[in-house]
């Protein structure tokens, strides 16, 4: 991971959802900042290799309000990043999504406000977009109806949960950034590179492969902690994703990176969805780093863990 320049020397920041994928690389990025970090988490010991990189854990829960309100305080920011992904939609997977992603929410902007927090930074999606074929999305671009449960649980609770934290940002008077990556992957990962590694067991594999945004979840966390150095970002959503590779040359990447693999077929199609990160690389200094750069650690680490 790019190391951020210590501009958050002396600045306390809790990251909600610490122990997650995203969250790891979030306290690192902030440490790197110079940041002391607060890692909010449900089970401390999850992540306890964090503990021994200067992270100091306190306990709470997103159903918890009172938990979470002693947990920001002495904060001069907190990043809402905990949120719940599964791709499930069984019976009662819209209500705990809906729990974690928008109560969840709802609960980390009022205790922060409790404890006289005003700068939040919230860890949204791209997702909450209608995806399109026909050019890249900017901030601007037309979203779903979360409401009516388009695009999916996840999509559709996170497009809801940017809504409640900007709601809450005008009635509350909290200095807020929201951050919109696209597909994340990184080490740690129970989604994305968990289906990889899946799917690269197989002796062949043969895919229609079209182009999707892909960002390192090491990009995303240095972006986000450049959101809390900059004034400018205040009051304003940014893209952080990838470029809209085909997915074949992620899975070729991968098999690079690990020395070992299926050979790889794929048929690319004309389509591909891509975001508009002109925004972020302006105001956050957001770079993607290529695959193989990437990949490099994230294997490392993964195996490291193993």
């Amino acid at each position: 991971m790019a190391s951020s320049s210590p501009r958050l020397q002396g600045k306390t920041i809790a990251v909600t959802g610490a122990s997650g994928m995203i969250g790891v690389y979030l306290c690192r990025s902030l440490l790197a900042a110079g940041a002391r970090v607060v890692g909010v988490v449900r089970n401390p010991s999850k992540a306890a290799f964090l503990a021994d990189e200067g992270v100091e854990f306190r306990q709470a829960d997103l159903t918890d309000p009172a938990a979470l309100e002693a947990a920001f305080q002495g904060c001069d920011a907190v990043i809402s990043n905990a949120a719940m992904y599964v791709a499930s939609k069984g019976f009662g997977a819209w209500e705990a999504h809906l729990t974690a992603n928008v109560e969840g929410t709802r609960n980390v902007f009022e205790a922060a406000h409790r404890a006289g927090v005003k700068r939040i930074v919230h860890v949204s999606t791209f997702g909450i977009y209608r995806w399109s074929l026909r050019k890249p999305m900017d901030e601007q671009w037309p979203q779903l109806d979360g409401q009516r449960r388009k695009g999916g649980t996840y999509r559709a609770s996170k497009q809801i949960s940017e809504d409640v934290a900007w709601q809450l940002a005008r009635e509350l008077d909290l200095q807020l950034t929201t951050v919109r990556p696209s597909g994340v992957y990184g080490a740690r990962d129970p989604n994305t590179m968990a289906m990889v590694y899946k799917a690269l067991k197989l002796p062949v594999l043969v895919l229609p492969s079209i182009g999707f945004p892909l960002v390192y979840a090491g990009d995303v966390a240095d972006a986000t902690a450049q959101a809390l150095v900059n004034d400018a970002a205040i009051n304003q959503a940014y893209n952080v994703g990838g470029e809209g590779h085909q997915l074949s040359s992620f899975l070729r990447a991968v098999v690079r990176a690990r020395k070992k693999g299926p050979a790889i077929l794929s048929v690319p199609l004309p389509a591909r969805i891509r975001t508009d990160n002109s925004k972020a690389r302006r105001d956050l200094g957001f770079s993607n780093r290529d695959f193989d750069e990437a990949l490099a650690e994230v294997i490392a680490e993964d195996r490291a863990r193993r």
